[in-house]
């Protein structure tokens, strides 16, 4: 297998981010047959797999892969992580916002979703500059015939 420019270029800022932070999340899909994983994790555009080098075993930040024994639920599994699959890493510490993330590895799935989510947002932010809009119209708006206007009552 060869080892492409752009895995060996993540895996030394994966290496280096590490190396600042100490305990990291990456972030990985796991929907491919290549990762190499405990089976009931497989699946997940965007499984979280924490690094911290505290750990007792050895983690391997390979240009193709990050290799090493992980533990889940008590229970050691070698697992197997090639460079293509992380999409984004992250202090565990820390704010989203200071990490990283690989834009061309990020799965179509969680794409649509971040762009749903935005949209969804967008769409909130619209409605309320144009409720707040609406508002002030009907409040410099003389009453026209046929419009509903609201008003306040003093209740003692």
């Amino acid at each position: 297998m060869s080892v492409s420019f752009s895995d060996a270029a993540k895996a030394r800022q994966l290496r280096d981010f590490f190396a600042r932070y100490g305990r990291v999340y990456i972030v990985v899909n796991a929907t491919g047959d290549d990762v190499r994983i405990p089976p009931h994790l497989r699946g997940d555009p965007a499984l979280r797999l924490i690094l911290n080098q505290r750990m007792p075993q050895p983690i391997h930040i390979r240009d193709d892969a990050l290799v090493s024994d992980f533990s889940f639920g008590g229970q050691a599994y070698s697992c197997h992580i090639p460079m293509h699959t992380i999409w984004a890493v992250y202090p565990a510490a820390g704010e989203l916002e200071q990490g990283i993330v690989w834009e061309q590895d990020v799965p179509e799935t969680i794409r649509a979703l971040t762009q749903a989510a935005r949209d969804l947002a967008e769409q909130e932010e619209q409605q309320i500059s144009s409720d707040e809009t609406e508002g002030n119209e009907s409040q410099q708006q003389p009453d026209l015939p046929g419009r509903k206007v609201r008003h306040l009552r003093i209740v003692k």
